[in-house]
């Protein structure tokens, strides 16, 4: 995936959710709007999520990226959503609450694509002036062109 698919309308910043479902709904609504997604897109990534958590605990940042199956996406894309006070997620490794600053949604049509596209965004986790930078703009244009130099 090139980032010219990462859409500035699926760039939410300083998301008010605490709830990860609440901002699954919100962010499905603007996906299925933009014929991304399937119908079946939010209850599948809820269900995703519940079974195979993503939350990650970095040093001060803390990631999530939830996927679904390809089946369920109809365009190759990426949903970026921040939160200073944190969206709980589960933890990936401990499946305890874990309160999310940064969600990088995957919206992958194919599978190889998929493994691909997540090596080089989970290779950015240790790059915390980034991550910081993402969480902190004020800019959905920033953040398009912050991604652009890791995901290139």
């Amino acid at each position: 995936m090139q980032i010219a698919n990462l859409d500035e309308n699926n760039i939410f910043l300083d998301c008010p959710y605490s709830d990860r479902d609440e901002m699954f709904s919100y962010v499905s609504k603007t996906l299925l709007k933009q014929d991304a997604v399937t119908n079946d897109y939010l209850g599948k990534v809820i269900a995703r999520e519940d079974n195979h958590p993503t939350g990650f605990k970095l040093r001060t940042i803390n990631v999530a990226m939830p996927h679904v199956d390809p089946e369920f996406v109809k365009k190759n894309g990426l949903f970026v959503v921040t939160s200073r006070q944190g969206i709980v997620f589960k933890n990936a490794e401990t499946d305890e609450p874990l309160a999310v600053n940064i969600v990088f949604g995957l919206l992958l049509k194919e599978a190889d694509t998929h493994l691909t596209f997540l090596m080089k965004l989970a290779s950015s986790f240790q790059d915390e002036p980034l991550l910081s930078q993402i969480l902190n703009s004020k800019s959905t244009l920033e953040v398009k062109q912050l991604l652009g130099k890791i995901l290139i």
